[in-house]
């Protein structure tokens, strides 16, 4: 029964990546602004963005001429922890810390929840912006247990014409706000082309919308729960009248900002999953019509 549940959520996985694949090219306009113009907090995220850019440069400029430096062990390409890693769009490894993964095919490659982390990858750079953000566990070098990474991938086009993926992570970075802001638009697309059958995966603590202290909810107007990972009893119940720790109605503040904007953030006090102690949380929303219904869907950052 097991293996039987495993499978089928393998396969709706694959298959949300694939619509989030196609659908990832049909953001409006001004969703991709906002997204540009988002700015980072935390100097090592500024730092790896800048240093896979550079990278994605070396390769407009030299072509695979550049795999060869990414490999140099001290260099600014390979660092301690940190390395330039470089893919192709069917999962071809070229640059990697691993040197046996070199000329290997890796799109089948998972975490330790079963994520599908290179062809998230791949759907990053081929989505707006043709860059992103994935989260998920992976074992430090000279470590037994996994730990969460996160990492940046950026498209990179070589002057012999060649596409390639470019990317860097690191472990344990601290939580930006425009990382809140990649998820929503992401559940945002898996939603306008699924529909509410977007929301088992939403749902799903295999799913790349599920990582550390974060996940996606959604709300309809009415302040029903529909989506909640880290508390599933709430899902179907009237949140309507729900405070923070201070008193405040943080859920009605959340349809407000919502249906008012379209998109924006509510500040509230909240305990990270597992905990009691409420501490700073800001919260991304974002306003879809699917079929004529009218969903909030959100994600929030812990600030503490």
């Amino acid at each position: 029964m097991k293996a039987c549940c495993a499978s089928r959520q393998v396969a709706m996985l694959s298959k949300a990546a694939a619509m989030l694949l196609i659908a990832g090219v049909v953001y409006h306009s001004s969703e991709k602004l906002f997204a540009q113009t988002s700015k980072y907090k935390f100097q090592e995220t500024i730092n790896l963005v800048g240093l896979v850019n550079d990278a994605a440069s070396e390769i407009s400029q030299k072509g695979e001429n550049a795999f060869k430096e990414f490999m140099t062990t001290g260099s600014r390409w390979r660092n301690g922890d940190t390395y330039i890693f470089v893919c192709g769009l069917k999962g071809e490894i070229y640059v990697h810390e691993d040197a046996s993964l070199v000329g290997k095919n890796d799109y089948d490659r998972k975490d330790v929840h079963g994520k599908p982390i290179v062809q998230w990858f791949i759907r990053k750079a081929l989505g707006i912006g043709q860059c992103g953000w994935t989260h998920y566990e992976w074992v430090k070098p000279g470590k037994t247990s996994p730990s969460w990474k996160s990492t940046y991938v950026k498209l990179a086009r070589a002057p012999s014409g060649s596409i390639y993926i470019v990317g860097s992570g690191l472990y344990d970075m601290k939580m930006e706000k425009e990382f809140a802001v990649d998820a929503v638009n992401d559940a945002l697309s898996l939603i306008r082309t699924m529909g509410k059958d977007a929301f088992p995966t939403l749902r799903d603590t295999a799913s790349e919308f599920v990582y550390k202290d974060t996940y996606v909810f959604v709300l309809d107007t009415l302040y029903n729960t529909l989506v909640n990972p880290a508390d599933p009893s709430l899902e179907g119940k009237n949140q309507k009248e729900m405070k923070d720790a201070a008193g405040k109605l943080f859920i009605q503040d959340i349809v407000r900002v919502a249906m008012d904007n379209g998109q924006g953030w509510v500040d509230y006090l909240w305990p990270k999953p597992g905990t009691t102690k409420a501490i700073r949380k800001s919260s991304y929303v974002k306003r879809i019509i699917v079929k004529g219904e009218i969903f909030v869907v959100g994600t929030g950052v812990y600030l503490d």
